[in-house]
């Protein structure tokens, strides 16, 4: 990412634990222990897979992670002055993208992890953006008020939301867009009910959801039939698998170096932490059980 300054501070693991809820929430546990691992996947904590366009992508993993940033702003049609909302941000790699690349779109991110958005902010003041901002809130509760965004999107996050129809953040994300507002989701997506997987299948999906704070992933077909419930029109799915499978493939790669890395340098992992890495290095072959598991992009507008 252009403009972004070295040097930001990471709060240690004691500092962290300030930021903790007592509710002992699993995701926010997660993301609060294994938050800081990211930087090892990418150097702006993109905390997502990335979008291949050309052959050579897959050498560059940043540049692949950088490119799903920009496939989900353009599904967006942004125009100067719109509001854009992320729903579960991370630590805001997707909106710092965003905001410095167009500077008369505001972006706000939201998540229900205390550090990061403490994160956050030091981030954004380090690349200096003023069109950016991450709050604390749960996107299945926005305090924002209907109809007042134009376009909102889910990358990888609305998967921690309860069912496998997504309800909670779908509904909110119609309920404060504008008329003519869009809305993109990317994600995993299950094919197939839970139970008709196969035992190898399923056990490898139980592995990611239970190491990543998952409750489970969406399912596609219930997916769309809810947001056609809900009201959303011009509901576009597109299945981005291939796209995405060559950053997909330095999962395991990553996870290995990291693993040794730590060890060599006398590092006890967090337990959050070896979560994340049987997550990781997992997520690579349950992406291969194409019939089953699928990586999709799904825009629709509020008309």
């Amino acid at each position: 990412m252009n403009g972004m300054k070295t040097g930001t501070k990471i709060y240690t693991k004691r500092e962290r634990t300030e930021f903790k809820t007592s509710t002992g929430n699993a995701i926010v546990d997660y993301y609060t222990d294994a938050g800081p691992d990211y930087e090892a996947w990418s150097k702006n904590f993109n905390m997502h897979f990335g979008f291949a366009l050309k052959r050579w992508d897959c050498l560059s993993r940043e540049k692949m992670l950088e490119r799903m940033n920009q496939v989900v702003l353009d599904s967006l049609t942004m125009k100067d002055g719109d509001t854009i909302v992320d729903m579960g941000c991370g630590l805001g790699a997707t909106i710092r993208y965003g905001a410095y690349k167009y500077p008369n779109i505001k972006f706000k991110g939201y998540t229900i992890t205390p550090w990061q958005v403490k994160q956050s902010g030091l981030l954004i003041q380090n690349m200096g953006l003023k069109n950016a901002e991450v709050l604390y809130g749960d996107y299945n509760q926005l305090a924002i008020e209907k109809n007042s965004v134009h376009g909102v999107f889910g990358l990888e996050s609305i998967c921690h939301a309860d069912g496998t129809d997504k309800e909670g953040p779908l509904k909110e994300a119609y309920r404060i867009l504008k008329v003519g507002g869009t809305f993109t989701m990317v994600d995993g997506f299950l094919k197939k009910p839970e139970h008709e997987l196969a035992p190898s299948t399923k056990k490898m999906y139980k592995t990611v959801c239970e190491n990543w704070a998952l409750p489970s992933f969406g399912n596609i077909n219930e997916v769309v039939y809810k947001m056609k419930q809900l009201g959303f029109k011009s509901i576009d799915v597109k299945e981005i698998s291939w796209k995405v499978a060559p950053s997909a493939v330095h999962a395991p790669f990553v996870t290995l170096f990291f693993l040794v890395k730590s060890v060599l340098n006398g590092k006890k992992l967090k337990k959050e932490s070896i979560k994340n890495l049987k997550a990781c290095f997992t997520i690579f072959f349950l992406g291969m059980c194409r019939r089953s598991i699928g990586y999709y992009k799904i825009t629709a507008k509020k008309v």
